[in-house]
């Protein structure tokens, strides 16, 4: 009997353990059965055919787009060189050097995860600051090199530092404002397939840039290698608001305030590296799209082939040329921009490509950008910086 009640006693502790551990099977079903919470929030819908573009002054797809196949860029100040590289992993790293060229400090970005990233600055003297990423903040290279020269301008002691976020950057707590763009005297931009952009900041007398307008002020003027050798250039006057290009054999044009937002004014403002990043993007849409018109040409004509071809590339609706206008932020592709405006003055659509029987008007539009992309055009005077 004694016995019997031991083994009872055993069973009943044994089947309470396995009752804590293993749910029951009612209970685990029921586990199952409750997914995790999601949110409830109300679908947004966008209205058929309808084209949105970015909030004013904020960079769009296209930026960042080519901005992520910049592999190093260099910022010269008066007394330190910051140079930022892109890591294997998707990370970013600063390098800040003083006027002697000794290393006084780096900055590294390193990704958590989708939302989160970690932050880390390295003094001269081995202290490290480390914070989380700003929401609101993408790093980017620029972006990296700004911050690392910031940090390394304003002294800040890790120790004893009291941050606060201050226009997208770490700055001491009550710290006067500074314009990082303002003291930067040069910038360069290595980038895939060995192109190369470098700005420098110059200032000119009032000069006549090309017949009937002129120019005087700071410019900023971005030239152009490919393997060392020189493809091109662009200027942007700063107070005339005022962008040229010259790219021999390939595309020499302008454009002014007047041509690129409804309300008469650029909608963002122009900086170095937005500079670097257009005159790459000049070079590279028009030398691919040359590239790809010698193949399309070589190909059997018909009204379908043309289709596929030109509409994918030129029309800003389509996968080729959406996000690679100033529209989405910044990037501008002068003859998508300029279609875009054609087709926008008379009611065309993306189902308006060569079918004459819809509307004259719409080919015209079609058939003068792909003038635009073969051969740019430019008044017979012209007055570059280079």
């Amino acid at each position: 009997m004694r016995i019997t009640l031991r083994k009872l006693l055993v069973v009943c502790v044994t089947l309470l353990a396995l009752g804590i551990v293993v749910p029951a099977p009612w209970r685990a079903a029921g586990l199952r059965a409750m997914p995790p919470a999601q949110g409830s929030a109300q679908v947004r819908t966008l209205p058929a055919g309808q084209r949105f573009g970015a909030r004013p002054g904020q960079k769009g797809a296209t930026y960042y787009s080519l901005e992520s196949q910049t592999t190093r860029l260099t910022a010269r100040f008066a007394d330190t060189v910051v140079v930022a590289e892109r890591r294997f992993d998707g990370g970013l790293h600063a390098k800040v050097h003083d006027a002697d060229g000794n290393e006084v400090g780096h900055f590294n970005v390193d990704r958590i995860d989708d939302a989160n990233d970690v932050l880390q600055y390295v003094r001269q003297d081995g202290k490290i600051l480390q914070a989380f990423r700003e929401p609101g903040v993408r790093p980017t290279l620029d972006w990296v090199n700004r911050q690392a020269y910031s940090l390394w301008k304003d002294r800040v002691d890790p120790a004893t530092a009291a941050l606060q976020w201050q226009d997208g950057l770490m700055r001491p707590k009550g710290a006067a404002g500074r314009d990082v763009e303002k003291e930067t005297l040069e910038l360069q931009t290595e980038w895939a397939n060995g192109l190369v952009a470098k700005t420098v900041r110059r200032s000119v007398a009032r000069r006549e840039a090309f017949k009937g307008r002129t120019v005087n002020g700071d410019v900023l003027v971005s030239r152009l290698t490919r393997d060392g050798v020189d493809v091109g250039a662009v200027n942007w006057y700063v107070q005339d608001r005022l962008l040229m290009w010259d790219f021999p054999g390939l595309t020499k044009a302008y454009l002014g305030a007047e041509h690129v937002g409804q309300s008469g004014a650029w909608p963002f403002t122009p900086d170095m590296t937005w500079l670097n990043l257009q005159t790459i993007a000049f070079y590279h849409f028009k030398t691919v799209m040359n590239a790809n018109g010698f193949v399309a040409r070589a190909q059997t004509p018909s009204p379908n082939r043309l289709l596929q071809f030109f509409a994918p590339t030129v029309h800003a609706d389509e996968p080729g040329c959406d996000g690679l206008h100033w529209l989405d932020g910044t990037v501008l592709r002068y003859c998508c921009d300029m279609h875009d405006t054609c087709y926008a003055k008379n009611g065309c659509s993306s189902t308006s490509w060569w079918q004459f029987w819809t509307s004259w008007t719409c080919d015209f539009c079609n058939a003068w950008v792909v003038s635009c992309f073969a051969d740019g055009g430019s008044p017979p005077q012209w007055g570059m910086v280079y």
